[in-house]
């Protein structure tokens, strides 16, 4: 098939430089574009999703299966996606190129900068493909639209309603005149006819797709368009060439062949079940001692696998050391084998547990390639972690350096973010412009195309990896209005998705958390979750947000306001459900059975009971809920007992913090594996010893907080068999700051109660007053759920006194819930529209927020989290000034650190390890823009070359101090970072 001279003109990319002397034909994007999305859905996405697509073709009237179908869908609408670059908008950015289309016929009168920034080509593509599927196909405006959107939306951000009407209504001349009309025309027949897609373009265009549908279409057009616009696989042509050569069918072909090649896709992994007893597939997947056996509730939790209604979601309810995590890896095998599905992301609370399940994730892939081996089935698995500090995880730098078997499979061959190899180019540069409101010149352009490779071979891709290890943020990321969304959605649609701890996060993130839930089971993706300590209202909140997607899928119109059925969920136990049922199974714990006698702390209480308990020896934990309070216990505690106290908390560099946890676990840890254990000591630690940490301590004190941490920090008591001093062999916990129940206003520390809030401490004091002054112990598992459903279910009891207290906190926390609740939906992503409707992705992300990592972290987490900074030491040295890594920075302490090149690699290494975060009173409020506003005048434009360092922001110490927005701050590698407060 030939195309006109006019048609051959149209330019879809020129390099960087203006005077380049190379080009790509539109058409000849379109095609490649095409050929590169019909791989990705055939060989990459449509065995990963087939139970979407078969949902999304049902009734289809066409010859073809319907992963076949989605597949020249795909095709075809890749091979579209950039009609709006045949505009004048377009055409003139690139005079040269604008000058060689006039010269054809496509005429336009001269437009500026701010005329151009009207209709970006995404918008352009939109509008025109809309209407000319409604004049050529006959759809509805709807139908037309849905298909149109994705168009619009291939550059991460999709168009809004006021964009396709407003904007185009008044700027129609930024289109073009009837030349122009025409060419585009001929594009789009030309594409239409070599895809194939012509035939069934009537249908498609009739047909109501689901919207979760149309974001994973998105997705997949936006991965298309990237490979193909990555000049090393399918390269730029001479400007003297006008691609006529390529325009034979099996002269592109070969164009893609080799394109393909160099990008080495490999198949997806294929996960089976063949029915091994839990026993059998325990040992065959987990490193466990000799005739070690699946636990009651592992047994039964690959039995609901095999057998729950799907999509589905399983809950899983154990005390600690119940063996959860293997309950859930190998039910998720199961359930990615029940849906196809090519993977798992396993989403913790934490850095610190997230790095810890890596390690353990590895060794169970290890496990699981050796068993598909045996077979010839593929073994290089995509293996991702991903948290703010991923890179200085130990063992996935190891695997980035010896990119074996367990590699990044998914554009494998683009290599790490510093890579120097391929990258896309020419993307979005006038959306950018637009947003902006501000041209681009060639740096400007590279710019645009460098924040497009933080998706493409950076991080932000690795979602699109088989295997994940992530914290919850990038979960929560998947319910959060921002640009590229879909690419997230794509990434998470292909996977089993199993959160743990999921009893931990705040109200304002389980908003998130629940919206996420809704998006999953639209997509047909099964959950796994895994908790300790959930309250019957929180299970059934997530169960019911699961199956709310499910029934949007299912054209279902769900009330907006449910009130669901409260699940009666006994500890332990499992819950199956799915769109019609919900099964709930009680189960035999396996996990930690103890009896924790709980007292309550007099005031100023602490030295004389560690005095006592410690006379003979012994390891004591003082948990506290802050990190002020934490160090202010420390150094009073160190003035009695001097070297045998340490401290840890989240204030420490994370050198500082790595250190201190291997040190807490080898004074601390399992006596097999850690015998080192101190005849004397205490440890003041925050909430980060709550998790992620298998220490042991012969006594806790701990500050009130709800009674779900309380239980978690109770399982740091007598963890382990072994001998302990006579004083301390009984387990007790000691409650400090339990406000005595004879007065009407109970007192709360202060720190506590602005973490947590007066309603759930009081409920929380109330139920372990009833321990204190009843049998005066806690029995785990037995007395768990009366313990959390004291607090968190229905009919609070309180003492008498304390019921007007009660009340005012109850009103108090109603309107804090809702503030939160509204400050969550300033970003928060609505529910999927529901299946049936005329729907489209117009307006889907409307109102967007930042694509940083560091500010969605902060938006999905209530902004919880202040500044961080980069710690270095400042010297004066005969009136000039050094920079220096800190004292006990790993790899390079006390190093030289040169400002005018990127320093040494162990030096930037030195220098990321010293990240810590700033105290919250520091950054709160107007006090923010302040502190930002004086550290980057030490910001260091040499060290922006490096992924690193690159918008890193650097506190100079000077003797261990500095001064920051009107505060004193103090670093040492035994406190922390603290506020030094006037004397």
């Amino acid at each position: 098939m030939t195309i006109s001279a006019r048609t051959r003109s149209v330019w879809a990319k020129s390099g960087y430089d203006p005077d380049s002397r190379v080009w790509q034909p539109l058409w000849l994007h379109l095609l490649d574009s095409a050929a590169v999305a019909e791989h990705l859905a055939r060989n990459w996405l449509a065995p990963t999703v087939q139970d979407l697509i078969e949902r999304e073709f049902a009734g289809s009237d066409s010859d073809l299966s319907p992963v076949d179908e989605f597949c020249l869908l795909a095709s075809w609408i890749a091979g579209v996606h950039d009609i709006g670059k045949c505009s004048p908008a377009f055409s003139s950015k690139v005079p040269h190129l604008d000058d060689r289309m006039r010269e054809v016929g496509l005429k336009h009168e001269t437009l500026n900068a701010n005329d151009r920034r009207k209709m970006p080509h995404g918008l352009a593509g939109h509008v025109v493909l809309q209407r000319w599927l409604r004049t050529e196909y006959a759809g509805t405006r709807g139908s037309c639209r849905a298909l149109a959107s994705v168009v619009g939306a291939h550059h991460g951000i999709p168009p809004t309603r006021a964009g396709v009407t407003t904007e185009y209504a008044l700027h129609a001349h930024l289109l073009g005149d009837e030349p122009w009309d025409g060419t585009r025309r001929e594009l789009l027949d030309f594409v239409t006819n070599r895809t194939g897609a012509a035939p069934l373009l009537g249908a498609w265009n009739r047909r109501k797709w689901s919207q979760p549908f149309l974001v994973e279409l998105s997705g997949l057009v936006i991965v298309a368009d990237w490979i193909a616009s990555t000049e090393n696989y399918f390269p730029l042509l001479s400007l003297d060439d006008d691609g006529a050569a390529l325009l034979a069918s099996n002269a592109h072909a070969a164009r893609v062949k080799r394109g393909l090649s160099l990008l080495e896709i490999p198949s997806p992994w294929h996960p089976r079940d063949t029915g091994t007893d839990a026993d059998s597939l325990l040992t065959q997947r987990f490193r466990l001692p000799d005739g070690a056996r699946a636990t009651d509730i592992q047994a039964h939790a690959l039995d609901a696998a095999r057998t729950m209604e799907l999509p589905g979601i399983l809950v899983v309810e154990d005390s600690t050391g119940g063996g959860k995590t293997e309950s859930a890896l190998m039910a998720a095998e199961v359930l990615a084998a029940r849906t196809g599905r090519s993977g798992i992301l396993f989403a913790l609370p934490t850095q610190a547990t997230t790095d810890a399940m890596f390690s353990r994730e590895l060794d169970w892939l290890d496990a699981v390639e050796r068993a598909y081996a045996d077979d010839g089935a593929p073994s290089d698995f995509a293996v991702q972690l991903i948290h703010g500090r991923a890179r200085l995880n130990e063992e996935a730098r190891e695997l980035r350096r010896r990119g074996y078997q367990l590699r990044d499979r998914l554009f494998g061959s683009l290599g790490g973010e510093q890579a120097e190899g391929p990258h896309p180019t020419g993307i979005g540069w006038d959306e950018l412009e637009a947003s902006t409101k501000e041209s681009l010149d060639a740096a400007g352009r590279r710019a645009a195309d460098v924040a497009i490779m933080a998706w493409f071979s950076g991080r932000k891709k690795s979602m699109l990896s088989d295997f994940v290890v992530t914290t919850v943020d990038h979960l929560l990321f998947v319910a959060m209005r921002s640009p590229h969304l879909a690419m997230r959605h794509l990434g998470l649609s292909r996977k089993v998705v199993v959160v743990d701890e999921v009893h931990s996060y705040s109200t304002y993130m389980n908003a998130y958390l629940d919206r996420a839930l809704t998006w999953l089971a639209a997509y047909g993706v099964p959950v796994v979750l895994l908790s300790a300590t959930l309250s019957e209202a929180r299970c059934t909140a997530m169960v019911d947000a699961y199956r709310r997607g499910l029934q949007l899928s299912n054209g279902q119109n769900p009330r907006k306001q449910s009130d669901p059925e409260t699940i009666d969920t006994p500890f332990p136990c499992l819950v199956a459900a799915g769109r019609d049922s919900t099964k709930v199974l009680p189960v035999t714990s396996a996990g930690r059975h103890s009896t924790v006698q709980i007292r309550q702390l007099g005031k100023d209480g602490l030295l004389p009971l560690l005095e006592d308990k410690l006379a003979d020896g012994g390891c004591a934990l003082v948990v506290r809920n802050t990190v002020r309070r934490a160090q202010e216990t420390y150094e009073e505690l160190r003035n009695i007992f001097g070297e045998e106290v340490s401290l840890n908390h989240a204030r420490f560099t994370i050198g500082d913090r790595l250190a201190k946890d291997a040190e807490l676990l080898r004074r601390f840890g399992p006596p097999r594996s850690h015998p080192e254990r101190p005849h004397r000591a205490i440890v003041v630690a925050t909430q980060v010893v709550e998790q992620s940490l298998d220490v042991d301590f012969d006594l806790l004190v701990t500050d009130l907080a709800p009674v779900d941490l309380v239980l978690q920090r109770m399982g740091r008591l007598h963890r382990h068999q072994r001998p302990r001093p006579a004083r301390l062999a009984t387990p007790t916990c000691y409650i400090d700051w339990l406000p005595t129940t004879g007065t009407s206003k109970p007192s709360l520390e202060g720190g506590a109660e602005a973490i947590y809030g007066e309603h759930d401490m009081l409920l929380s004091a109330a139920a372990l007053h009833r321990v204190v002054d009843g049998s005066g112990v806690v029995t785990v598992p037995d007395d768990v759920h009366g313990l959390i459903e004291a607090v968190y279910g229905d009919g609070a009891n309180v003492p008498s006194a304390w019921q007007d207290a009660l009340t005012q906190a109850r009103d108090a926390y109603a309107q804090e819930l809702q503030n939160k609740q509204n400050a969550a939906r300033a970003f928060l992503l609505e529910e999927p529209e529901r299946s049936g409707e005329s729907v489209s992705l117009i307006d889907w992300l409307n109102t967007t927020a930042s694509d940083s990592e560091e500010t969605g972290r902060a938006q999905v987490r209530d902004g919880e989290d202040s500044l961080e900074v980069i710690l270095l030491e400042l010297r004066r040295e005969g009136g000039q000034e050094e920079l220096r890594t800190l004292a006990h920075a790993p790899g390079a302490p006390g190093a030289l650190i040169p400002t005018d090149q990127v320093p040494g690699r162990d030096v930037v290494r030195a220098m990321a390890m010293s990240a810590v975060r700033l105290p919250a009173d520091v950054t709160r409020g107007d006090k923010m823009d302040r502190a930002i506003d004086e550290l980057e005048v030490r910001v260091v434009p040499a060290w922006q070359a490096d992924s690193q360092l690159r918008g890193q922001l650097f506190l100079l110490l000077e003797d261990g101090r500095a001064q920051l927005a009107g505060t004193t701050l103090e670093y040492s590698s035994t406190t922390g970072l603290k506020e030094v407060r006037d004397a």
